[in-house]
C-alpha cells in the first residue's frame, strides 16, 4: 500500500509498502532502491512508479485496487 498525506506527495515525499518475489513487504521512500534495477521514482495516492533511476523513464507502474 501507499502511505502519504497529499502534501507529502506533492513535495516528492511519502512511502510505499512493496513486496518483491514473495518476500515480505517493506517500506520504501521515493528514491529508494526497491530491487536490483528498480528505484521508487514517484507516488500518487493510488499509484507507484518505478524505473532504473529516479530521473529515468518508469518501467513499472503499480496501481492500488479501487476502494469498495
Amino acid at each position: 500500500g501507499f502511505q502519504s498525506p497529499r502534501h507529502m506527495l506533492r513535495s516528492g515525499g511519502g512511502a510505499a509498502l512493496i513486496a518483491v518475489d514473495g518476500r515480505p513487504a517493506k517500506p520504501c521512500r521515493v528514491g529508494a532502491v526497491v530491487d536490483e534495477g528498480l528505484v521508487l521514482q514517484s507516488l500518487d495516492p493510488r499509484q507507484a512508479r518505478l524505473g532504473a533511476s529516479v530521473d529515468g523513464p518508469a518501467t513499472l507502474t503499480l496501481d492500488m485496487p479501487a476502494k469498495n
